[in-house]
Parts: C-alpha cells; structure tokens; sequence
C-alpha cells in the first residue's frame, strides 16, 4: 500500500520527470528512509537516478555517528550515491538562536551545497500527513493567517532547485508498517520523544486529546489544509492587483508603499500584502513564518496618523513609517543591529516583538489589578484615563541627558544614575528598553516606572504593560 500511493502520489503531481537525478534527504529515521527505500524499488519504472544527502548535526554524540553509519551502510548495499554532511550546531548557537531553528538552517545549507555539487535541481523530503496536521496546528496556535493553514507545500522553488515532498499524504502508520515488513529497522532520535519542543508536546499530548472529540480529527485538519489550498489560487490574483496598485518601490532588501492607497484595500487584503512583502524580502534559504502578530503589528504602522515611527517585525526584518509611505526593510545579517535611536511603535493593546532588546512588550486594558503586576518588575500598570493616549507610545534605547520621574520620589533622576544603582552593567545599557510617551519617559522595564498616573481607589480602567524577556537571550 505504501509503494502504491507513493507512486499514485508521483505520477498524479507530476513530482519526479522520468530520467530525473534526485537528492533525498535522509536522516535515518522511519519516515525518510521509507522514502527512499520507495524511490529506491521505484526507480526502475521511472528511470530516475537517486542520491542521498544525510546532515549529522552532531547533538547525540555516538548516536548521530550511528545514524550517520546506518545510511552510509544502505546506500552501499544499494550502490546509491551519498554524502554525509557534518554540522556544528553547538558552535552556530554561540551567535544565539532556537537550536531546532539553527539546526534547520544547516540542514536546509548543506541540502543546497550538495545538490549544487551533483549538479542536481531537484530535492526529495519525508515529510508525511501527521507533519502536516502538527504543522498546521502549530501554526493556529501560534497565531497565522487564513494561508498558513494550508500547512507545507508539497512542491516549492528554493534557490533555483524544486524542492518536494511525495509523502504530504501518507500516514505515519503506513510509513512505519512498510518498515516493519521490509525489515528496515530505522534509527529512532530520542529527541523527539521529549515534551521540551513544542511539534513534540502537539503529537504526544494535544493531538491524542482532540481525538477523544473527534477520532479522525487529522483527517478533519487535512480536509481544512485542501480546501485552503484551492482558495489560495482566487486570493493570489486579488494579491497582486493590490500590489500593482499600492507598491512604490521594489529594491533586493527594501519595498515601499503609499499608505493612502493601503487604507483603502479590505482588511483581508491588507493583511495579505503585508505577508507577500515580507515573504518576498526573505532570502535567508528557509521558511519564515509569518504571524498574524506580526502582520498586525504593520497593518497598524500603515494606518497610523503618526507621521514618523519604527517597528521590528522579525528578527532581520523592520517597518519604517516615513509621511505617507511605509518601508518594509531587511537588514544586513551580519552587521550589528543593537538598538540605536530608532523609535518603535508600541501596539496597544497588543504584544509587540522586540528582539534587539531581547523580548517582546504585551500591552493590555483590564478593570482588574492583579498583586504579582504590583509586585514584579517586569510589569508596569497605569491609570488610563490619566494617560495622555493620543501621544506617541514607543520604545527606544537610553540618550545622553535622560531623565525619568520615579514612582515615589519627588523630582526627576538622571537614567544614567538609576541604571548604575541598579547594577547593570555597562555594555548591557543599550539593550535596556525605554517606554516613552510622547516625551515623557514613563517605565524602565525590569528596573522602575515612572510616577505617572499610578493606580489609585478611584482608577477604573488599567493600562498593563508586561515585558516577556526572551528565554534564548545572548546579551
């Protein structure tokens, strides 16, 4: 059954041309060598010409050697070409990062290098169906647009290859029932038994919950991800007769648009731009994934009336609002973007990502006041009604000459002065965040607010400011 709908799968997409030379990846494990087992008994009617590519990342110490060994041994006993490629993961980290993230970076590198080396277009991945019911689901919960719910592509362009994945609908089960009958005894990584990363937690706990409502809950997800898929086609053209219209300027690391224009596409549009513009300034080698955080974050950017303001959307990626337009920017990787004088508007209420201060900003109205917001340093909370709202609300970096009107004192105090009472250290600074409103510095978060409109008896309505500093923070 598994070789049959492979090759069902093949030939109803077109995916592999006969006399093709292809690249499989392959770690080892059940999904990847079914794969190329597949492709392998296969390749006889299509007449293609396998190759193999395996990345040791080198995070199991003998047990990546193992896995490593185990295709090197296949593919000699099955005269495929193959290369194995070692990765130093631990020593990427050192420049900071998600390890999974990182280590799908190398991965996703050394697939390319040795493609380009056999002079190969075309790329062959295991993902199969669960992968895409946990994509999907990660997605949602992270936050996605309507497109992200089409989950992953069973066919893409990358850097002049094709890259595609045969197995997007086959079934785990079917996967691991083809090894137990062609005796394959796969590797099995450790890691992905471990409740620490979030697919981990989705496949082992909140998956096997949701079929307790509905036993094919997969198929339910799978069924949402086509039908988003074929809706996908009408949204692309709309896509682009909005990008004529509203687009300026297109540069490799920049695209303008006029902002008069933008305010009067729908909603649903506007948020589709702004994804499209993002996606096209990518060209790091992987998927990054857009969220509806982030969109919105811009959306709001564009429809501001403050004329001058900045705002990070992804790790390498900005919004500049200059008059009526608005410049998405990516930045150069490698140079050092620790925060200058830019200022960063403030979404509100909303969260708003943060990165070069190493965190993000969650700001909320409530009629509740909680103790451990009165408590702990890295919140903030302020009668709203004594807020001057309509003024700018920003984070920037500390200047020379700052002052700030402590809760509890009488006077102003130098910023300078407070950040050495409290024992930061000098080349940590430029990475403290400064709340600002309109002019007046209002809160050091992690450190002081300021004495601005406190909460009193007679407060009815909180504006909560809470920093989530980032568990993978370098500096």
């Amino acid at each position: 059954m598994f070789l049959d709908q492979l090759e069902r799968e093949i030939k109803h997409h077109c995916l592999i041309a006969p006399h093709e030379k292809i690249l499989v990846g392959v770690s080892g494990g059940p999904d990847s060598i079914a794969l190329l087992d597949g492709l392998r008994r296969l390749s006889h009617k299509g007449k293609w010409k396998v190759h193999v590519v395996h990345v040791n990342h080198q995070l199991r110490g003998q047990e990546s050697d193992e896995d490593a060994q185990y295709v090197a041994d296949y593919c000699k006993k099955w005269e495929i070409p193959c290369h194995i490629e070692r990765v130093d993961v631990d020593q990427a980290l050192r420049s900071g990062g998600n390890k999974q993230a990182v280590a799908r970076k190398l991965r996703y590198q050394a697939f390319a290098q040795t493609a380009k080396r056999w002079k190969i277009k075309k790329i062959v991945l295991a993902h199969h169906a669960d992968d895409q019911v946990e994509t999907i689901l990660m997605r949602l919960i992270r936050g996605t647009s309507v497109s992200g719910l089409s989950g992953i592509k069973q066919r893409r362009s990358w850097k002049g290859m094709e890259i595609i994945r045969p197995l997007l609908r086959v079934n785990k089960s079917l996967i691991e029932a083809y090894c137990l009958q062609e005796n394959l005894h796969p590797r099995h990584d450790q890691s992905n038994d471990s409740l620490y990363y979030t697919r981990n937690r989705i496949r082992l706990q909140l998956i096997p919950q949701l079929k307790k409502y509905n036993n094919k809950v997969n198929e339910a997800i799978l069924q949402l991800s086509d039908i988003v898929k074929e809706e996908e086609k009408v949204w692309r053209d709309l896509v682009q007769e909005a990008w004529d219209q509203v687009v300026i300027s297109r540069e490799v690391d920049e695209i303008r648009i006029d902002c008069r224009r933008y305010r009067s596409l729908f909603v649903a549009l506007q948020r589709r731009l702004v994804k499209l513009i993002l996606n096209c300034l990518v060209n790091d080698g992987t998927n990054v994934e857009i969220t509806l955080e982030t969109i919105e974050q811009a959306r709001s950017l564009a429809l501001s009336s403050h004329p001058s303001a900045q705002i990070q959307l992804a790790k390498h990626m900005i919004a500049i609002r200059e008059y009526d337009q608005l410049c998405f920017k990516r930045l150069d990787m490698e140079r050092d973007h620790s925060p200058r004088d830019e200022k960063i508007l403030l979404t509100v209420p909303g969260t708003t990502s943060l990165p070069q201060y190493g965190g993000k900003m969650e700001i909320f109205f409530t009629d509740r006041l909680h103790d451990e917001w009165r408590q702990s340093e890295s919140s903030a909370v302020f009668d709203a009604d004594q807020l001057p709202l309509d003024q700018l609300l920003y984070v920037r970096s500390r200047k020379p000459g700052d002052r700030i009107r402590l809760f509890g004192m009488s006077g102003s105090k130098k910023l300078k002065k407070v950040l050495m009472e409290e024992k930061i250290p000098r080349h940590l600074r430029r990475f403290q965040p400064v709340v600002v409103l309109g002019e007046e510095i209002i809160w050091l978060p992690g450190i002081r607010r300021s004495s601005l409109a406190p909460i009193s008896s007679e407060t009815k309505c909180i504006l909560c400011f809470l920093w989530h500093e980032d568990e993978n923070r370098s500096t």
